[in-house]
């Protein structure tokens, strides 16, 4: 069976579901679609009239270690948790230094 192929979503990035990225450690998390939090993960991505799909992902990239669950065999977002590290281009974020 193939695996699906997965791209981060958040802006500028192009970390892929793959070998490589699982070998560094990276993971992919999607927001519940029907979730309140699913409109709060589309406004950080900053990405002009981006709507969260069933297939859209953020890479772990995005994440605070804090928010994440590592007590079992799989990797999980613990609940609530939005993202919020991005490295954004000026223009797009809050206040240009």
């Amino acid at each position: 069976m193939k695996e699906r192929c997965w791209s981060c979503s958040a802006y500028g990035f192009s970390n892929e579901r793959c070998l490589e990225t699982r070998s560094r450690g990276i993971t992919f998390h999607k927001s519940n679609v029907k979730s309140i939090l699913r409109r709060q993960w589309e406004l950080a991505v900053k990405r002009e009239g981006f709507v969260a799909a069933e297939r859209s992902v953020l890479c772990s990239e995005h994440f605070n270690t804090d928010d994440f669950d590592r007590t079992g065999q799989i990797i999980r977002l613990r609940r609530g948790v939005k993202p919020s590290v991005f490295n954004l281009p000026c223009y797009l974020q809050k206040v240009c230094v």
